[in-house]
């Protein structure tokens, strides 16, 4: 049996972080793949490579011995991979990204280190937008993808749904409130800030209220969530913030959160319906993807982005 390169990733991966669940995360599959890479890693060597335990994976005395090779193996695939692309003198296919939200909050940290490993072929350009202009960007060709909230199936655009954002009610932390009040005339007597009728939050402020716009005290419009987030800081009124952008403000006593009754909102990736196909284009997909719902298998992940 040849020594496929998959199964020494897992076993190396394995080795660095003694758990089956947390290299499988590392390696976008599934513990149970990883766990079967090693059983035919050890079949095929004739050896027991990790000492099984209710604390995690150990390296045994073998598996010492070989792991260091097997690193030498994927560096030199690695090096061989990086020389004859710098002997076609390729360069790396350059992809912007939009943005919608702040990097930290839409995993862009983890999605760069990925790339840099998975998809050196794949130069990624950030580009600060909004959900509202995200969709003319990408169907113009501004941006080769886009993250962006809300529901997309009018638009002429390609959505990937990603996963459901939580969304908090805020108000100012000089407001005196400890609780809203549940009932709606009351509620609707508070100062709000609404959200532009662009703003993918706009059609779930009625929810949140308890009435349309011209029903509440409208105290101010705001065309996104950052500058609805400055006014509630200033003190003007309450409105709806992605829930870990709230999180991070009220820990610094900056304003305060309320129960915005379980409110969420659907984070999509916004593709060109023509450069779904191209290759760099749908392994970055497939990568995002892995990010956002690590337990789907990466095989059926990128068969979908293919």
């Amino acid at each position: 049996m040849n020594i496929k390169l998959d199964k020494l990733r897992s076993f190396v991966l394995v080795a660095e972080e003694g758990n089956l669940t947390r290299a499988a995360s590392r390696r976008h599959t599934t513990p149970s793949a990883v766990s079967e890479h090693l059983r035919q890693l050890e079949a095929h060597f004739g050896l027991t490579l990790f000492e099984r335990s209710a604390r995690g994976m150990a390296l045994t005395a073998a598996g010492e011995a070989l792991v260091a090779h097997a690193r030498q193996a994927l560096k030199q695939v690695s090096d061989m991979d990086e020389l004859a692309r710098s002997l076609r003198g390729q360069q790396p296919t350059r992809l912007a990204v939009g943005l919608n939200a702040p990097p930290e909050y839409l995993k862009v940290d983890q999605l760069l280190r990925l790339a840099a490993r998975e998809l050196p072929e794949v130069a990624l350009e950030l580009v600060t937008s909004a959900s509202s202009l995200m969709v003319g960007q990408v169907l113009r060709g501004e941006l080769d993808l886009g993250f962006a909230y809300g529901d997309f199936s009018a638009e002429p655009v390609l959505s990937v749904p990603l996963a459901g954002i939580p969304l908090s009610l805020i108000g100012p932390v000089d407001g005196g409130r400890d609780a809203l009040p549940e009932q709606a005339p009351e509620r609707l007597r508070l100062p709000w800030i609404w959200p532009a009728q662009s703003c993918p939050f706009y059609r779930l402020m009625p929810r949140v209220v308890g009435g349309q716009r011209d029903q509440a005290n409208t105290v101010a419009t705001s065309e996104d969530e950052h500058t609805t987030l400055s006014m509630i800081r200033a003190g003007m009124g309450y409105g709806l913030v992605e829930h870990e952008l709230s999180r991070h403000w009220a820990d610094r006593g900056s304003v305060r959160m309320y129960d915005a009754k379980a409110i969420s909102i659907p984070l999509n990736l916004l593709v060109h319906p023509d450069q779904r196909q191209r290759p760099a284009v749908a392994e970055t997909i497939a990568l995002i993807e892995s990010l956002w719902q690590p337990d789907r298998d990466s095989a059926a992940i990128r068969s979908t982005a293919t």
